[in-house]
């Protein structure tokens, strides 16, 4: 009897002596950056060239663009007046700067912008958001990772294609930030699960023997299109998977999609390719 207690003791010692080291050692996932919270921000896009359904989305892009800037000290464009849709798809690169994981958005009564008084003013819609800004930190370390597409401004119906390159081995994820203000997982999907890349090899998607195809399409009724392929790549020693925080082709809002993200986000590198849908 007294051996087998000591034994035990000897066990419950070990377990001890270990636990703390586990407890220390760095978590595969999860949040290590900072929450702010409550960040304020108005915006406002005038109605020229584009529909108000299009100018209320782009002013609330520049409304996030604008908290994400107090919230991560970035610099946005401060343009009332938005007519070029490459400036409108800026406001979607300032989202990999920090994440939007919630929001509260209040629509303000309608404006006039107006550029002088020999100028007819032009009805402008204007917004303020309160939200929560999630800044990561990163810990992952630099696996070098660049991406391209083949093109910037797609005419409707033609095909997309990303090149996605690392310099060590990484397993990568693509998304679509869309002009309905939501985000679906591209890649890897349903037909090609295995999202892993040999450092310095050129992974493009879809490939050509692929059974999906990214072919460009406004929104009904649009004429231009601002979007953007959102790609994310981690060490693949990292116990990421991401197929357990997103569903493929699933199309969840832009805040649901940051808060998810946020969760793994610090073991990641990525980058926003932004681009414009032109219809015929």
């Amino acid at each position: 009897m007294k051996k087998n207690a000591y034994m035990i003791f000897v066990l419950l010692l070990a377990v001890m002596l270990i636990l703390p080291v586990f407890a220390l050692a760095e978590p595969k996932t999860g949040r290590g950056g900072e929450v702010k919270k409550g960040i304020q921000a108005e915006a406002a896009c005038a109605i020229v060239g584009m529909s108000a359904e299009q100018s209320q989305l782009t002013a609330l892009q520049r409304a996030r663009a604008a908290a994400i800037e107090q919230a991560a000290g970035v610099s946005v464009t401060a343009a009332t007046l938005v007519t070029n849709y490459t400036v409108a798809a800026d406001f979607i690169k300032t989202y990999s700067r920090g994440f939007i994981v919630a929001e509260k958005v209040t629509w303000l009564p309608l404006g006039q912008y107006q550029k002088d008084p020999s100028t007819a003013p032009i009805p402008e819609y204007r917004v303020k958001i309160v939200a929560d800004v999630y800044i990561p930190k990163r810990k992952s370390k630099a696996i070098g990772l660049t991406a391209n597409l083949n093109n910037v401004i797609f005419r409707n119906g033609e095909k997309a294609r990303v090149t996605i390159k690392t310099k060590s081995a990484a397993r990568i994820a693509l998304f679509n930030i869309m002009a309905d203000d939501t985000v679906a997982l591209l890649f890897p999907n349903t037909y090609e699960k295995d999202n892993k890349l040999a450092a310095g090899e050129n992974f493009v998607f879809p490939a050509k023997d692929a059974k999906v195809e990214l072919e460009m399409q406004t929104l009904a009724d649009h004429k231009k299109d601002a979007e953007a392929i959102f790609v994310v790549a981690w060490d693949e020693t990292r116990g990421i998977n991401i197929l357990q925080h997103f569903a493929p082709g699933e199309a969840i809002p832009m805040s649901e999609f940051f808060a998810k993200l946020s969760e793994i986000i610090d073991q990641c590198e990525d980058t926003i390719l932004p681009y414009e849908v032109v219809a015929q």
